[in-house]
C-alpha cells in the first residue's frame, strides 16, 4: 500500500505543481498595468492659482490636486470597456517626498480586491511634473458591470498617509468595466495607444508631425501582423510586418508621422487597423469611438497647396524601447483625399 501511495504521489505531484503554477500565472496576468510619469506641461496662471488654493485648504500633508479617468477599448460596443487610464496629480507640503499608491477595485457585489500597488515616486511640493499616469487592462474574467475605485497613499515606511474613497471623486465612481473575454476580442487586444503631437512650426495650433505609440497583445505566443494608418477616412500608410509576443510590452510599436502635403489645417480623426500579415484579415480597429485620443486631432501638412490635394507623408516605424530604428518611407503622390 505504501508503495502504491508513493507511486501515486510521484505521478500526481508534477500535475499539482503545474496546476498551481497555472493558477499563479493566470492571477499575475489578470490585469496588465503600467505606471508612467505624465510630464505635465507648464501650468497656466489660473492653474497655478488653483494649486496654491488647494495647498492652503488641504487638511493633510499630501492631497489630491487633480484626478481623471478615461475608459477605452469597447470592441463589441456594449458600453463596457477593457481599459482604464487614470491620471493622478498629488501635491505635498514637503519639498520632496517619496510615496506609493495602492488602488482597490470594488465589484458590483461589494467585494473589494487590490488592483495595484504602484512603485514609489517623488512628490515635489505642488509641482505638476510629478503627476503619474496609470494604465490598466482587464484580462481575466471580469463580468460586465459598474465598478468603484478607491486608493491609499503610502509613505516610504508603508504607512497610509491619505485615503481616497470613491465617493470623494466622481471619476472613480460607476466605471463600466468588462474583461477581454466579455468584450468578444479573443485573438488580439490593445493594451495602450498614445498619440503625441510634436511640431507646430507656425504656432497656429495645428501640428505637422505626431507619433503614435501602440502596445498590442496577442493570445498567441507570437503573431505576425501589419498596421494600416487611416486619416480622414483615407488609407495613407501600410507598415511592414511586425511580431506581437503574447502580453509582452517589449514589442511596443512607434510610428512617427510627418504630414508633408495634402492636409489643410483642420481637425482629423486618426484610425489604425491591424491585419494578419499572412492573410490580410482585419484583427482589430482603433478609432475615435473607442479611443478618445484618436479623435479631433489638429493637423496640417508642412506644405499644403490650395490648388490640389495630393497626399504625401513620411512614417518612421520602430519597435520596442526605440533602441533600433527602421525607416519606412511612403510617398503617396496621386492619392486623393476623401471628402
Amino acid at each position: 500500500m505504501k508503495q502504491l501511495l508513493s507511486i501515486y504521489l510521484l505521478l500526481i505531484s508534477p500535475l499539482l505543481c503545474a496546476n498551481a503554477f497555472a493558477q499563479q500565472s493566470a492571477h499575475s496576468t489578470a490585469i496588465k498595468t503600467s505606471q508612467i510619469n505624465a510630464q505635465h506641461t507648464v501650468l497656466s496662471a489660473e492653474q497655478q492659482t488653483q494649486k496654491i488654493h488647494a495647498a492652503n485648504t488641504a487638511q493633510s500633508d499630501v492631497w489630491v490636486y487633480q484626478l481623471g479617468t478615461e475608459l477605452q477599448q469597447d470592441h463589441d460596443q456594449d458600453g463596457f470597456y477593457q481599459n482604464l487610464t487614470l491620471r493622478l496629480d498629488l501635491d505635498t507640503r514637503y519639498q520632496n517626498q517619496q510615496v506609493a499608491v495602492v488602488f482597490y477595485l470594488t465589484h458590483p457585489s461589494g467585494q473589494m480586491s487590490t488592483l495595484l500597488q504602484s512603485n514609489y515616486f517623488s512628490l515635489s511640493g505642488n509641482h505638476s511634473g510629478d503627476s503619474q499616469l496609470f494604465e490598466f487592462q482587464f484580462l481575466s474574467p471580469l463580468a460586465s458591470g459598474y465598478y468603484q475605485i478607491s486608493f491609499d497613499v503610502l509613505d516610504q515606511q508603508g504607512h497610509t498617509i491619505l485615503q481616497a474613497a470613491n465617493d470623494q471623486f466622481s471619476a472613480l465612481q460607476d466605471l463600466a468595466f468588462e474583461s477581454q473575454q466579455y468584450d468578444q476580442d479573443a485573438s488580439l487586444s490593445i493594451y495602450s495607444i498614445q498619440l503625441d503631437l510634436e511640431r507646430d512650426q507656425d504656432i497656429d495650433g495645428y501640428y505637422e508631425t505626431f507619433t503614435l505609440h501602440l502596445d498590442a497583445d496577442s493570445q498567441y505566443q507570437s503573431q505576425r501582423v501589419i498596421a494600416e494608418l487611416i486619416i480622414d477616412n483615407q488609407l495613407v500608410y501600410t507598415s511592414n510586418p511586425f511580431t506581437l509576443y503574447g502580453h509582452s510590452s517589449n514589442d511596443k510599436q512607434h510610428f512617427s508621422v510627418a504630414l508633408k502635403q495634402g492636409f489643410y489645417p483642420a481637425h482629423y480623426d486618426v484610425e489604425l487597423l491591424i491585419r494578419d500579415a499572412s492573410y490580410g484579415n482585419q484583427l482589430h480597429s482603433l478609432n475615435a469611438s473607442a479611443w478618445a485620443s484618436l479623435g479631433h486631432i489638429a493637423l496640417e501638412s508642412q506644405n499644403y497647396v490650395n490648388a490640389h490635394n495630393d497626399v504625401y507623408i513620411e512614417v518612421e516605424h520602430s519597435a520596442g524601447s526605440l533602441t533600433w530604428l527602421l525607416l519606412l518611407l511612403l510617398v503617396g503622390l496621386g492619392l486623393k483625399r476623401l471628402n
